[in-house]
């Protein structure tokens, strides 16, 4: 009988990708100092991480819009966790800097997602098969460019 069988046994690996990563959105909503930006984290623990960092390095490294990551980048700069200051080496770019507000919540939520990643196995995982995964997604947004 099927339900006897694990629900993860067939489930399509892309719906096994979207589940781990909604679990780990709604384990981090559990965390008592969350502040509800899962979304701008990402970009928070980049700029925390990658110093000199801008829109433009952000939209490339994610993939995503200048437009998608100026409006997060105005949240986490509304909210005082980043400032934009002036590029020395070219006046019309901005370099991304994390205020001390930002580098704690950054620290947080790099130690939140280290947790998780343990907890869940990720961490487990050889460099071979993060690899594979890495191609699988590289692969897939090839495709949509095509």
């Amino acid at each position: 009988m099927v339900q006897d069988k694990d629900v993860f046994e067939y489930m399509p690996f892309f719906v096994l990708t979207y589940t781990i990563y909604k679990n780990k959105m709604d384990y981090s909503l559990k965390n008592p100092n969350n502040l509800d930006l899962n979304q701008e984290s990402r970009y928070l623990m980049q700029i925390y991480q990658n110093e000199g960092l801008s829109q433009d390095d952000l939209a490339n490294l994610f993939g995503q819009s200048k437009a998608t990551i100026a409006k997060h980048l105005r949240t986490l700069e509304d909210e005082g966790y980043i400032i934009r200051q002036i590029d020395a080496n070219n006046r019309r770019k901005y370099i991304l800097k994390t205020t001390k507000k930002g580098e704690k919540l950054a620290i947080l939520k790099i130690k939140e997602l280290k947790d998780w990643n343990d907890k869940v196995g990720i961490s487990d995982l050889d460099g071979e098969t993060l690899k594979k995964i890495r191609d699988i997604a590289r692969k897939s947004a090839e495709l949509l460019n095509d």
